[in-house]
């Protein structure tokens, strides 16, 4: 089997033989960008941000600056530190993995983050965002249950599955979860804080700046301006502040919504005192059929892999999905 995992595993870049920190987030709209365009602002570089391959992006000088020369090609949208022709001065040794990856998957990094968005509002916002293009079907609830890409699992029970897996990595090791709504409340102070926790030597100056380089308003504008140029044929951020599932989304879904994601919601402090739905131990079917997706992803995982065994807890409750 191809082992799809190994190009993400290590930098791969002169100086920067491992990832000193990582950021794990749902494949769903969570703000995780904000974050790693704010680490890239202060002076830490993202390799390969996502998985992809970005070698020929950058230019070493001679002095050690790396210059930014992969012309508009839209990752600005998401990273907008990545203009082309910008010079930055990265710190050595330090670099940062910014992935959607279940955990154990990649070598640990010394300092892991999970960024988190309330998980309602992370699936109606992705909902609303692929609406806008007619991607997706016009009911919510329709979305919510329709296949993740070739998992066996719905939308709904992935993202469930993804952070009851990671709650368990939690458990046994030291992760710093960092919320969408913290950010968005005070973008400022939630930096500070993780700079601190991450032990990086700044100023506040320094974090005033990323934080600001990193702002809602400035992906936007480069949203507009790639637009403008004909780089991407539609904007990709909404902007829309925290809370927007409560607000249009009616009560009984929304219920159905928070019974699904009530243990979660009570680990990530979103806990609205849902009665959880009623689970049974998860099927062995259904946990063969997972690991056989993961395995079809290129991620290798034995039986006797801890994800593996974390996976047939996450999974309870769950039922499949093939449609």
């Amino acid at each position: 089997m191809h082992d799809l995992t190994r190009f993400h595993a290590v930098p791969d870049r002169p100086g920067y033989d491992r990832y000193t920190i990582e950021i794990a987030s749902p494949e769903l709209p969570c703000g995780a960008s904000w974050l790693a365009n704010c680490l890239i602002e202060l002076g830490v570089p993202a390799w390969k941000p996502w998985g992809s391959d970005d070698a020929t992006h950058w230019a070493t000088g001679d002095d050690g600056s790396h210059r930014y020369v992969g012309g508009d090609n839209g990752w600005s949208r998401l990273l907008p530190a990545l203009r082309d022709g910008r010079t930055l001065r990265f710190r050595a040794g330090a670099c940062v993995r910014v992935h959607h990856v279940w955990p154990g998957v990649y070598p640990a990094a010394a300092r892991r983050v999970l960024f988190v968005r309330d998980p309602c509002d992370a699936l109606y916002s992705d909902w609303r965002r692929h609406l806008a293009h007619a991607g997706t079907t016009p009911d919510f609830r329709a979305y919510c249950n329709a296949r993740y890409f070739h998992y066996p699992l719905s939308r709904r029970d992935y993202l469930r599955v993804f952070l009851r897996s990671w709650r368990h990595e939690a458990e046994r090791s030291d992760i710093r979860v960092v919320r969408f709504e913290d950010y968005r409340a005070d973008a400022l102070a939630t930096l500070a804080g993780v700079a601190a926790w991450l032990g990086l030597d700044t100023t506040p100056g320094e974090l005033a700046r990323a934080a600001d380089a990193s702002s809602v308003e400035r992906v936007k504008a480069e949203d507009r301006r790639l637009l403008g140029l004909g780089v991407v044929d539609r904007t990709l951020l909404r902007g829309e502040p925290p809370g927007e599932s409560t607000r249009e989304l009616d009560a009984p879904t929304i219920a159905w919504l928070r019974g699904a994601f009530a243990d979660v919601d009570d680990w990530l402090g979103y806990a609205t005192g849902a009665s959880p739905v009623a689970e049974r131990p998860c099927d062995d079917g259904l946990h063969e059929a997972v690991i056989g997706a993961l395995h079809a992803a290129g991620i290798p995982l034995a039986r006797s892999d801890r994800l593996a065994l974390v996976l047939r807890d996450a999974l309870a409750g769950v039922t499949r999905t093939d449609a």
